[in-house]
């Protein structure tokens, strides 16, 4: 889905997003996702990565990041990253480190920051949809809603998969 120029007065000058509940998910693409990550968790905390990035759908995995964790939380590297959100960032992340993200997009990295802390302190998932503003320039997409899903071993969160449903832009750079 792409919104045309004359929506593009609409867009706030900076990006905004909400926290919300896992259960006020409305994208069928992430609410697919959290669905198979409570099935692979099957009465565990979270699922373990490697169960959960074997199983999930061309599409899924096209719409998903998979984030590391590193020295308890101290900063996180992108480790896998879904050609969907490689095409709306306009470059790939993979290999690279959240605070590199924060260095160049302070405002943008230091919130994904705080969502990634929540949810690897808690190992409770967390939603969040938005709007992107002129902010964050060069992105391809306006509006997002994602889940951040705690996955590891035993009670310790060592990734984080994010999955994504973006609106894009219109082709005219709206």
């Amino acid at each position: 889905m792409a919104l045309t120029s004359s929506a593009h007065s609409l867009f706030p000058a900076r990006s905004r997003g909400n926290l919300l509940p896992i259960a006020s998910l409305d994208s069928e693409l992430v609410c697919t996702g959290v669905s198979y990550w409570r099935q692979l968790a099957a009465g565990r905390p979270f699922p373990p990565r490697a169960s959960l990035m074997s199983c999930l759908s061309p599409r899924l995995r096209d719409h998903a990041v998979l984030v590391e964790v590193l020295e308890g939380g101290a900063d996180y590297e992108y480790r896998e990253v879904g050609a969907a959100m490689v095409r709306a960032f306009g470059e790939d992340f993979t290999g690279r480190r959240l605070s590199a993200l924060i260095a160049s997009a302070p405002r943008f990295g230091l919130g994904l920051r705080m969502v990634c802390e929540m949810v690897r302190a808690s190992g409770e998932p967390l939603a969040y949809r938005g709007w992107v503003g002129s902010d964050l320039q060069g992105a391809a997409f306006v509006h997002h809603e994602s889940a951040v899903l705690p996955l590891g071993e035993e009670s310790a969160v060592d990734h984080l998969l994010l999955i994504t449903s973006l609106v894009m832009r219109a082709p005219d750079g709206a």
